[in-house]
């Protein structure tokens, strides 16, 4: 078995991790203080993520991607989970890559160029809005455009140039179509600005439709599929994110190690103390065990199909996450609790680029995924 890394991938590897730690960490206090970079900041970020040739890397060829290879990615998502400024890197929510005809020009492009963000607009208000089932939000044709009704939550405030990927029921659940199609869920592009719309700061922010009027040219994909727009990528995704986990526990270790040994506390460095070494030791070897699964499920994506590795994928997910939890613990923990450190609030820190209810949803339905294909269940 060859466990090497080509040449060039390597060389992007370093390039990539010179640029965090020369260009991106010295920024996170900042960033960590103010919640936002300067403009000139970004420009210098997005300068340098364009030298390297990673503007938009993993938007598919035919958008103008680089068309890496899952292992290359998994690398450079594993170098950029080093630093805990969200480097913007031109990416688009993968629904977006239905886009076709005009909506390349005045949604796709623009999102990939980062002139305008596309706002998923999906679940909806109450502890059940994350589940599809659960969605009341209608769309009501009218014409040759539809009327969009009901609440949606979204994450963040969008600017004035972003635009919105609302979904909605467009067609009563079909008990003749398996799986997640049966719903009849359609995808919209909307304009943040369009009658019928309005926007309130609710958590991240809440969205109202009142007979909001949007063309049929604007819906994305196919009709009633919307949801097997983000299942396609779905596997791809979580093989990433585990790359980019191991990244971040990476970091964490490394912040754990030093202040372990430099912090004095009863005449002796808190790295001899055996419980603290018990927790050290345990991060590294969650890390290492999640890289071999990571790494092997991307080979095995590369080699044998992405269609081919949703089990395995949903494992990464699942591993990866809680491997990160309990890094986040224990490196709380080493720091002698969560508000020992006036300099760094690392709860806070992480959860600023891994938001813990997000994780803890995708946990649950990676667990779904690995439970039906061990009991042999159905995951229609």
């Amino acid at each position: 078995m060859d466990f090497e890394f080509p040449e060039d991938t390597l060389m992007l590897r370093d390039m990539l991790r010179r640029f965090v730690q020369k260009e991106a960490r010295p920024l996170e206090m900042d960033y960590f203080n103010t919640g936002s970079l300067k403009p000139e900041q970004r420009t210098k970020l997005r300068r340098s993520i364009e030298q390297l040739g990673l503007w938009g890397y993993l938007a598919p060829e035919k958008f103008g991607g680089a068309g890496l290879d899952l292992v290359t990615s998994c690398l450079i998502e594993e170098e950029l989970g080093g630093t805990f400024i969200p480097l913007e890197m031109g990416s688009v929510p993968p629904p977006l890559y239905a886009s076709a005809g005009d909506q390349v020009g005045k949604y796709f492009e623009p999102a990939l160029e980062g002139s305008r963000r596309a706002i998923i607009a999906a679940r909806e208000p109450g502890p059940s809005g994350v589940r599809p089932e659960s969605w009341t939000t209608k769309a009501i044709p009218d014409g040759e455009a539809f009327l969009l009704n009901g609440h949606k939550s979204i994450s963040m405030l969008p600017e004035p140039d972003d635009f919105l990927i609302v979904y909605a029921l467009s067609s009563p659940q079909d008990e003749t179509v398996e799986g997640i199609n049966s719903l009849g869920i359609t995808a919209f592009l909307v304009e943040t600005n369009d009658p019928g719309l309005s926007i309130s700061k609710n958590g991240g922010g809440s969205l109202v439709l009142k007979n909001c009027k949007v063309s049929r040219d604007n819906i994305l994909g196919e009709p009633g599929k919307a949801l097997q727009l983000s299942l396609d990528e779905a596997t791809r995704s979580w093989i990433l994110i585990g790359a980019r986990y191991i990244g971040i526990v990476e970091r964490l270790l490394e912040m754990a190690a030093e202040h372990a040994r430099d912090w004095i506390s009863l005449g002796g460095a808190l790295a001899v103390r055996p419980a603290i070494q018990r927790m050290v030791a345990e991060i590294r070897v969650g890390v290492e065990s999640i890289r071999w699964l990571v790494y092997h499920t991307a080979w095995l994506s590369d080699t044998q199909g992405i269609d081919k590795t949703k089990v395995q994928a949903a494992q990464v997910r699942l591993a990866s996450g809680e491997m990160l939890k309990r890094a986040v613990d224990y490196t709380t923990m080493i720091y002698n609790g969560p508000s020992s450190s006036p300099q760094i609030d690392l709860q806070r820190l992480v959860q600023s680029v891994v938001p813990m209810s997000a994780l803890e949803l995708a946990l649950e339905n990676a667990r779904a995924v690995v439970a039906n294909e061990e009991l042999h269940l159905s995951q229609a």
